[in-house]
């Protein structure tokens, strides 16, 4: 389906923030879901969809939010899309995060994992104890998020890989400095950074869910390119997932 481009701002070294109208089912989305854009505007260069996590939803406007980092072909020729710009959109797909209430949860998120972590805060903070910790490279790369949290009143812990600001290391390494606080995990992030937290979340009897970043072919469950290993045996990315509950992936050594 046909969506209008009505934001596309560079708001950091490589990170864009998207917004597109969807003024007919704006309201159907939820923490987790995603979106699977076709770039190629005729022909089929570039074959393959990128998919993009929700990062918000402006309710007042109608509008989807997305936050993504130009990180290939693919992302760069969405950063060229013009306000008014009519792109191809499948969404909103997978599954989503489970809203829990009266808990103490801890929200976590690393790299391109901090897109989506902030839709889902909106919508548990006020009837949780939150905790959040958020990861990058730099401070450049996540001050947008780190200002729309703090907007909501919630305190930000955030951790830089090369020390420009707030501690130096990575979310996990914040996360254990604080003493590995909460009832109930979210995260989203690399693959090594889900496979720690599954580890600490056992050793530690916490229970919570992560959503997992990987390469999708279709979207929808058809082509079976982003398969992944769980107890219960594979499951597909985009259609099982792409959240899953903390002890149920299997992770490769």
């Amino acid at each position: 389906m046909l969506y209008k481009i009505v934001r596309n701002e560079q708001i950091g070294p490589d990170y864009f923030l998207l917004e597109v109208f969807a003024p007919h089912n704006y309201n159907r989305v939820r923490p987790g879901n995603f979106f699977h854009f076709k770039l190629s505007s005729q022909g089929f260069d570039p074959l393959l969809r990128r998919p993009l996590s929700i990062h918000d939803v402006n309710y007042q406007k109608k509008r989807w939010v997305f936050l993504y980092r130009v990180v290939g072909r693919g992302t760069s020729i969405l950063a060229d899309f013009k306000e008014g710009t009519e792109v191809d959109i499948l969404g909103p797909l997978g599954n989503s995060f489970t809203l829990t209430q009266n808990k103490e949860v801890t929200l976590l998120g690393g790299g391109m994992g901090i897109a989506p972590i902030y839709y889902l805060l909106k919508q548990i903070y006020k009837d949780c104890r939150v905790n959040v910790f958020i990861g990058a490279k730099s401070k450049n790369e996540f001050m947008y998020l780190y200002n729309k949290i703090s907007e909501l009143g919630v305190a930000v812990n955030y951790a830089t890989i090369d020390g420009s600001s707030g501690f130096k290391g990575t979310v996990l390494d914040i996360w254990k400095s604080k003493g590995l606080r909460g009832d109930y995990l979210y995260s989203c992030g690399p693959e090594p950074m889900l496979k720690e937290i599954q580890k600490i979340a056992t050793k530690k009897n916490m229970s919570g869910e992560f959503s997992l970043e990987e390469r999708m072919g279709c979207g929808i469950g058809v082509c079976l390119s982003c398969v992944c290993q769980t107890k219960s045996g594979n499951k597909r990315v985009c259609k099982e997932g792409p959240v899953f509950s903390l002890e149920e992936v299997v992770f490769n050594d």
